[in-house]
C-alpha cells in the first residue's frame, strides 16, 4: 500500500496520474476469487474444525454485532448532524448499516504474516486466520441481504427478514460450492491415466483446469444463483483439498498447491497497491463528521464484538481465552480491500443506475489506510508487549485461570502439564464415519486422516 502511495504521489507530481476508480467487478471477480479459493484450498482443517466454535461466534455472531453497532452509530450521528445528510444517498438508515457491514469485513493480512513468523499460540493464528477467512463472506452476504431493504422501509421487524435472508444465503452458497466441487473430484477419480511411457499426453494441465475452473464454476453459479461466490468458492476449497487433490498426480499435486498460493499472494499485493494508488490520486469528497468518526467507530465496533463474545465462549469453553489473547483479537481488526469494495457498491436512490456514495468511500479508504499501516505495523510490537510469544495454548490456559484467581502461572497453582483439548462431538464422529464409508470412495482422498502436505505447512 505504501509503494502505491508514493507511486501514486510521484506520477500526480509529474503530471500522468488520472483519477482513479475501484473496479468492484475487477476486484471480485478476478482478484478476490484466487485469494478465497487458496484461503479453504490451504486451510489446515483439523486446526480450524477444532476451533470451530469460537471462529464461528466471531466470524458470524460478532460480524453482526459489529455491523449494528457501526450501522446504528452512524446513523445516530446522520440524526444529530454531526454527519451531513446531503453526505448520503437518499436511504440514510439502510446506508449506515451497509457500510456498518462492509466495515465490519476485516484483512488482517499483514497480521498473519507476522504471526506466521512468530512463534505465537497456535489458538490466536487459528482463531485469526479462521475469522478472517469466514468473516469476508459473512460481511459480504450481509451486505447484499440489506440491500434488498433499499427501497422500502426499514423498522426493526426488517433485522429479522435480513437475518432470514442471511442464513439462506448462506446455506445455498455452501451447497453450491460443495456440489460443485464433489462432481470435479468424483470426475478426477474416474479419469483413467495412460501408462508411463506409452503416451504423450500430460495429465496435469487437464486435472489442474478441473480443479480451478470447477473452483470458478462455483463461484460464478452461486453469483447467478443471487447466492453468496465468496461462501460457495471458499468450501469449494475445502472440498477440493479434502478429495480432489488425493485424485491427481504427484506434479498436478505440488502445481496446484504453489499455483494458488502465488495467484493469493499476487492478487493480495496487487489489490492493496491499487487501493495505495487510488489515495493518492483519486478525487475525494470529505465528510467531515464521516472522515473524524470513522477511526473510532471501527475500533469501537471491534471491541463490541471481540470482548462480549469472548465472555460468552469462556463461559463454556475447556480451553479459555485470557485477556491478553483478546486485546490481541480486538488489536489485529485491520480493514482491507473487501471493505472498500463493497462500499463502492452501495446503491444510490438519487441517481438510479449509479452506485457508490463519495464521501463514505473516502471515509472508508481512510480506514483501510490507518488500520492497514498503523496496527499492521504495530501487530509485533503488540505481540511482545502482550506477553504472547513463545507461549503455547497450554501457557494461554494458565494465564486465564490466574485472571479467575484459580491458579497461577508461575507458582502455587496446579501442575497442567501438556494440556490438551479434544473435541468429540457426535456430529464430528458421525461424519467422519460417513466420510471413511461412503464419500472416499465415491469421490476419493486420503485413507490416512493426516494429510502430509498440510503438515509440511504447519511445520513451515
Amino acid at each position: 500500500m505504501v509503494i502505491g502511495i508514493f507511486a501514486g504521489i510521484l506520477s500526480k507530481v509529474i503530471g500522468l496520474a488520472k483519477p482513479l476508480r475501484f473496479s468492484p467487478e475487477v476486484f471480485f471477480y478476478a482478484l478476490l476469487p484466487p485469494i478465497v479459493f487458496a484461503a479453504g484450498f490451504t486451510l489446515k482443517k483439523k486446526q480450524f474444525f477444532h476451533n470451530l466454535g469460537p471462529i464461528l461466534m466471531f466470524a458470524v455472531v460478532g460480524t453482526f454485532i459489529s455491523a449494528l453497532v457501526f450501522g446504528f452509530a452512524t446513523y445516530l450521528l446522520v440524526l444529530l448532524k454531526v454527519v451531513n445528510i446531503t453526505s448520503m444517498a437518499g436511504a440514510p438508515l439502510v446506508e449506515c448499516l451497509m457500510y456498518g457491514s462492509a466495515i465490519s469485513s476485516i484483512d488482517p493480512v499483514a497480521t498473519l504474516a507476522v504471526l506466521t513468523d512468530t512463534d505465537v499460540p497456535p489458538m490466536l493464528y487459528n482463531l485469526v486466520f479462521g475469522e478472517s477467512v469466514l468473516n469476508d463472506a459473512v460481511a459480504i452476504v450481509l451486505f447484499r441481504s440489506l440491500a434488498k431493504f433499499y427501497d422500502t422501509p426499514m423498522g426493526l421487524s426488517s433485522l429479522l427478514g435480513v437475518l432470514v435472508s442471511f442464513v439462506a444465503l448462506a446455506l445455498g452458497s455452501l451447497a453450491i460450492g460443495v456440489a460443485v466441487a464433489l462432481a470435479a473430484a468424483f470426475l478426477l477419480k474416474r479419469l483413467e491415466r495412460p501408462a508411463a511411457g506409452r503416451s504423450h499426453v500430460d495429465g496435469t494441465l487437464y486435472e489442474i483446469a478441473i480443479v480451478v475452473m470447477g473452483s470458478y464454476l462455483a463461484y460464478l453459479l452461486a453469483e447467478l444463483a443471487g447466492m453468496s461466490g465468496i461462501v460457495a468458492l471458499f468450501f469449494s476449497g475445502v472440498c477440493h483439498a479434502h478429495y480432489s487433490y488425493y485424485n491427481i498426480g504427484q506434479d498436478a499435486q505440488i502445481t496446484l498447491r504453489k499455483l494458488s498460493e502465488f495467484l493469493a499472494f499476487a492478487c493480495e499485493m496487487f489489490v492493496m497497491a491499487y487501493l495505495g494508488l487510488q489515495v493518492a490520486t483519486m478525487h475525494h469528497k470529505f465528510d467531515l463528521g464521516l472522515f473524524v468518526t470513522g477511526v473510532p467507530l471501527a475500533v469501537f465496533s471491534r471491541a463490541a464484538n471481540v470482548f462480549p463474545c469472548s465472555f460468552i465462549l469462556n463461559q463454556g469453553l475447556q480451553h479459555r481465552m485470557p485477556r491478553n489473547l483478546q486485546l490481541m483479537l480486538w488489536a489485529v481488526g485491520l480493514r482491507g480491500a473487501v471493505a472498500y469494495g463493497l462500499v463502492v457498491n452501495l446503491p444510490r436512490s438519487d441517481a438510479p443506475g449509479e452506485t457508490g456514495v463519495p464521501a463514505i468511500e473516502t471515509a472508508t479508504l481512510f480506514i483501510v489506510v490507518v488500520s492497514t499501516l498503523v496496527m499492521g505495523s504495530a501487530t509485533g510490537p503488540l505481540l511482545t508487549a502482550l506477553d504472547l510469544v513463545n507461549k503455547d495454548d497450554a501457557q494461554l490456559h494458565q494465564m486465564s485461570l490466574a485472571e479467575d484467581g484459580l491458579a497461577s502461572p508461575m507458582h502455587g497453582g496446579p501442575e497442567l502439564g501438556r494440556f490438551e483439548v479434544t473435541i468429540r462431538s457426535w456430529t464430528h464422529e458421525k461424519f467422519k464415519e460417513l466420510d471413511e464409508l461412503i464419500l472416499k470412495p465415491l469421490f476419493g482422498g486420503n485413507s490416512n486422516r493426516t494429510e502430509d502436505w498440510v503438515q509440511d505447512a504447519t511445520i513451515r
